[in-house]
């Protein structure tokens, strides 16, 4: 695997959306095999490649890519690579769902889930960026992949769901606190200044270039807490 790994961190790098789906779902069957502990390092060092696709919105071009170094190419392959140019909105959807179910396949095998907690932080902020976003193509993909964050932080999810539920809210009538004692919630979760102050920017690292849609947190709250029963002891 110490052999395997970086050419499986170059395919990620490639520009082809195939290849990199591919790779992806190679990359999740692996982990779980050789298991999570064997990877954890790999992934806060490497992942960056793996999260640079998530943080690309598919309405815009993906100009952080031009800073990379050319991939490997094998050596029947004479094509330049200059597909970055030529995605389609679909092909960009497609490999940020493939990114999004490897992360919910590794958080649903113990065995696996280990791989992810030094970035994990990272991943439950973008992952909750994303569902809580306008994106409606990436709205089962990335609920699925918080259905597995949140089998290992519960309350880091509900807390960065909360952050932007109750952000949005600001100007509607909020309800009371469920008893007296207990602090108003904009004492708990202070409104942000600005955009870049949301807890899930902070964490993920990216606003992703639209905004948030109060139906898709909403929809967002009510699957997680009724299909999924994900209760947070502190709610």
């Amino acid at each position: 695997m110490n052999k395997i790994w970086p050419f499986l961190v170059t395919c990620i790098q490639n520009r082809n959306p195939v290849a990199v789906r591919r790779c992806l779902n190679v990359i999740s069957n692996v982990v779980q095999i050789c298991g999570g502990d064997f990877f954890t390092r790999r992934f806060h060092t490497d992942g960056t490649h793996f999260w640079k696709l998530l943080t690309t919105s598919p309405f815009r071009k993906m100009s952080n890519f031009k800073d990379e170094k050319t991939p490997l190419q094998l050596p029947y392959r004479n094509s330049s690579v200059t597909s970055e140019d030529s995605l389609a909105e679909t092909s960009y959807l497609k490999v940020q769902i493939a990114v999004l179910n490897m992360v919910a396949d590794l958080c649903s095998n113990k065995r696996s889930a280990t791989a992810l907690e030094l970035v994990l932080k990272k991943l439950c902020g973008l992952a909750v960026g994303i569902a809580c976003s306008n994106v409606a193509g990436l709205r089962d993909a990335s609920l699925n992949a918080l259905h597995g964050l949140a089998s290992i932080d519960p309350d880091l999810v509900w807390l960065l769901l909360a952050d932007i539920y109750y952000s949005i809210k600001k100007n509607d009538a909020l309800p009371p606190p469920p008893r007296p004692d207990l602090p108003e919630i904009s004492e708990i979760i202070p409104l942000p200044s600005s955009p870049k102050e949301y807890l899930y920017v902070q964490y993920g690292g990216q606003s992703y270039g639209f905004d948030m849609d109060l139906a898709s947190v909403e929809f967002a709250f009510t699957k997680i807490d009724s299909q999924y029963q994900i209760k947070n002891p502190r709610q």
